[in-house]
């Protein structure tokens, strides 16, 4: 669950846009030997307009590195209804929506192409046919929000036949 604290850090310094946001991230991993990452972000949402957004400023790469040109296959959906999107204007990490009368939730399934060899920064390339080095700020999409403590995340992720998994643990807090 500490990973997640990753994600908590990307969503600091947002204006306040809606209360307390429930994100439950399942992320399939199946096909990453292929170099393609799947991910179904489902999203507390109350009906009317909405505004979702891909992580931009990756913590420790010091500018806005979010590796946005390897994200694909975006399908909404609230409702059992398919929903039409579309890019802001100015800002191609933030997509605009309308969530339909009736809906608490929006679920937004999208595909991450792992990167090639040569790119760099959270795009580099970390995966090979027998090991995968995934961000989770990859395979998300999150609501604005006034603190981190406004948006609660729930992840799952689903490996390939015979893999295992493992994390980096680092505190929470630091001490001095």
């Amino acid at each position: 669950m500490r990973r997640i604290a990753f994600v908590f850090l990307l969503l600091s310094g947002f204006a306040f846009a809606q209360a307390k946001a429930d994100v439950t991230l399942s992320v399939d991993a199946t096909e990453v030997s292929n170099k393609i990452v799947h991910s179904t972000v489902s999203i507390s949402a109350a009906p009317g307009p909405l505004t979702l957004y891909y992580p931009e400023w990756i913590p420790g790469e010091h500018g806005p590195t979010g590796p946005i040109i390897n994200l694909t296959g975006l399908k909404f959906t609230a409702g059992g209804n398919t929903l039409t999107w579309r890019r802001d204007d100015v800002d191609m990490y933030a997509i605009h929506l309308d969530v339909p009368a009736g809906a608490n939730r929006v679920e937004a399934k999208l595909d991450f192409i792992e990167p090639g060899p040569g790119e760099r920064f959270s795009s580099g390339a970390s995966t090979t046919s027998q090991m995968a080095c995934l961000n989770w700020n990859q395979l998300v999409l999150y609501p604005r929000a006034g603190h981190t403590d406004d948006i609660t995340v729930t992840a799952s992720i689903k490996l390939p036949t015979n893999w295992k998994s493992a994390r980096a643990e680092a505190p929470l807090t630091s001490s001095r």
